[in-house]
Formats: C-alpha cells, structure tokens, sequence
C-alpha cells in the first residue's frame, strides 16, 4: 500500500509541475519574441489571468519562446520524477534540482518554489516509519489525514484555476478573497504533509501490533 506521504509528494508535485506546464504554454504563444529583464508574464494578455497579474515569472534567457519550451521541457520531468521516482533513492534530491531550471526557465515563482519543498517532503520517503504509539494532536491528525489532504486540494483548486476563473467569468476582483484563498492554500500544504506523517505513523504501529514478528524497521514507501 502506499503511504500518505508518497501520496502528498506524488499529487502537489505533480500539481507544482502542471503549473509551470502552464506557465511555459502561456510563454510558447507569445512566440519567438526578445525578452526584455529577468522578469517576465507568462500570460500578459490573457483576460483569465488578470486576477494572477498575468502569471509571473523569470527566465534568464533572452527569448520567449525557448523560455517557455524549456518550461515545459522541466515541469513535464518534474511531474514524472514526482509520480514514479520520487521514492527512490536520491529521488527528493532530483526534485529539488528539477526546481530550478523551472524557476529559471519561466516555469513561475511559486510553483518551482514550492516544488523545491515538494522535493524536500520527498528525501524522507526512504525513512523508517516509527511502530511508536502515535497519541494527542498526532494521532487525531493522522486519522483525519483523508480529509485534510481533500481540503488542501480543494485550496489549490480555488487557487489555480479557481481565482483565475472568478474573475474571467464572474468579473470578481476583490483581493481580500484572493489573499484568503492563497493564505488557506498555502497553510494547508505543510499541515496536510504533517497529517501524512502521522497517518504512516498510525498505520506502521497498526502493522507492529498486527504482525510483531514480522514487522520490518524498513517501511515500503513506494
């Protein structure tokens, strides 16, 4: 079975490299024009947009086009590494270094940053889970670990098309719901990893009890 926190590192990896996926589309379309300083919006024009300030991003390349195939190019390897590789050795490693051609080669600010955390989420896949009795905040978060996970990606929804999709259908620009949905997004990204810890926590003492002399110190993370 797999554990709660390859699920985490696999679902918001794979989530941080759709979006650099977008932002390198957003960069393709502008075409084969010069880029003028390292900073840069991957959808200038876009009316869907607009509520994200056109996308930014940065590249340290003088072309769009190339900017935005690159980003593409890294976020595609960033989503594969994430969803197959990720527990393998050295595979949050690789994570982290795929986040930064993706933060510079237009592939956004934030999706390669938090990348870079998925990454980071993803070196303690190799590590033993504790059969330890799992008790207080602990074991409550890791029981409801489900339904935490469900509400970070719902906030993720709400953020990335959600904002984007409010303003473009239903003319909503007030930033104070904009900065509440990216303050719940982002607060319930580590929460939610939390919660998976200490779901595989609760299971490898549920595996301990069950199986006593079976039980290996080495979990099956992948």
């Amino acid at each position: 079975m797999k554990s709660a926190r390859y699920v985490f590192v696999a679902v918001m990896g794979a989530w941080m490299g759709l979006a650099g996926v977008e932002h390198g589309v957003g960069e393709i379309l502008q075409g084969n024009i010069a880029v003028e300083g390292i900073m840069i919006r991957s959808w200038p024009n876009a009316a869907f947009f607009q509520n994200l300030g056109g996308e930014p991003a940065m590249t340290i390349l003088p072309n769009m086009l190339w900017t935005g195939i690159l980003a593409v190019v890294f976020s595609l390897l960033f989503i594969g590494w994430a969803i197959f590789f990720a527990p393998r050795k050295h595979g949050g490693l690789v994570l982290i270094l795929l986040a930064i051609p993706m933060l510079l080669f237009g592939g956004g600010i934030f999706p390669p940053l938090l990348g870079a955390l998925v990454g980071a989420a993803a070196t303690r896949l190799r590590t033993p889970t504790s059969p330890r009795p799992v008790s207080g905040l602990g074991r409550f978060f890791g029981q409801k670990w489900g339904w935490i996970f469900t509400a970070c990606c719902v906030a993720w929804l709400a953020l990335l098309p959600g904002v984007a999709a409010l303003g473009f259908f239903f003319g909503m620009q007030d930033e104070r719901v904009i900065l509440v949905v990216i303050a719940v997004a982002f607060a319930l990204l580590p929460l939610a990893y939390w919660s998976s810890v200490q779901r595989d926590r609760l299971q490898a003492r549920k595996n301990s009890i069950k199986n006593p002399t079976q039980f290996s110190k080495t979990v099956d993370l992948a």
